[in-house]
């Protein structure tokens, strides 16, 4: 009986300790990641917008499910607003921003930045014809239009000496500010090149003001700064896509170049 009892508890703790693994294994199974969230605001062609089906396209969405495959996961987007993504990624809500983020000395003391991806600079469309702006100095008299949270709303405010000018005109989407201006109700935009490129060819007699030239800019994919085994996953990818060749197939798909 005693031999029997003894064959029951010895059954029984193998049972449990099998269970335990089992459990654990589970556990950790389910906390393998498996999908890279990824915050933008998808009103910025050609790098984030929406198609006809209203998912989230283009050449920042290709290049991090580019990154995404590089590092064995899936990539998942969000779309939102511009001013909100830093505060998302903060927040846990997201892993990635690529959003056409310019790497600045402010954002780095919150966020930090891949290496960069993309150098762009920022241009000044008006309504053509019209001459109101030959220089720096005319847009401070000016109704100027700006997607909000971006380095055109900086230099926007650099040039009006505050935040606060009411004729500094902040939006939460690049295409609001582009109504507004062919409707009258802001004499400019400031605005990405290639983005603003991208708006010129839906709303017609705008022209970029050719004597203005601003500052280059490097693009670079934000994740939260104590996360640093993310950020050299997405350099190594960055590396290998670049490498690859992959990354010029993205800027001629995109951009034609």
């Amino acid at each position: 009986m005693k031999n029997m009892k003894s064959k029951l508890l010895i059954f029984s703790t193998l049972v449990l300790v099998i269970a335990l693994v089992l459990g654990i294994s589970g556990c950790k199974k389910e906390e393998e990641k498996t999908t890279l969230i990824m915050g933008t605001e998808a009103s910025f062609p050609p790098f984030e917008f929406t198609d006809e089906n209203n998912e989230p396209i283009g050449f920042d969405v290709d290049l991090a499910r580019a990154v995404a495959e590089e590092m064995g996961l899936e990539l998942e987007v969000r779309d939102q607003p511009f001013d909100g993504l830093i505060g998302a990624l903060q927040a846990n809500q997201i892993d990635i921003v690529a959003a056409g983020m310019t790497i600045t000395p402010e954002r780095q003391e919150t966020v930090a930045f891949s290496n960069p991806y993309y150098n762009a600079k920022q241009s000044v469309i008006v309504r053509a014809g019209e001459n109101l702006v030959t220089s720096m100095e005319d847009l401070a008299n000016l109704n100027i239009a700006v997607q909000m949270g971006t380095t055109g709303a900086a230099k926007a405010e650099e040039i009006k000496g505050t935040a606060d000018d009411t004729s500094l005109k902040q939006y939460e989407k690049v295409n609001e500010a582009f109504m507004e201006l062919t409707n009258g109700r802001v004499d400019a935009i400031i605005i990405d090149v290639p983005v603003g490129s991208s708006y010129m060819k839906q709303f017609e007699g705008l022209e970029v003001v050719e004597a203005i030239d601003f500052e280059d800019e490097q693009f670079g994919i934000a994740v939260r700064k104590d996360n640093e085994e993310l950020l050299n996953d997405v350099n190594t990818a960055l590396d290998n896509i670049m490498s690859s060749g992959k990354y010029d197939e993205l800027i001629q798909k995109w951009f034609g170049q």
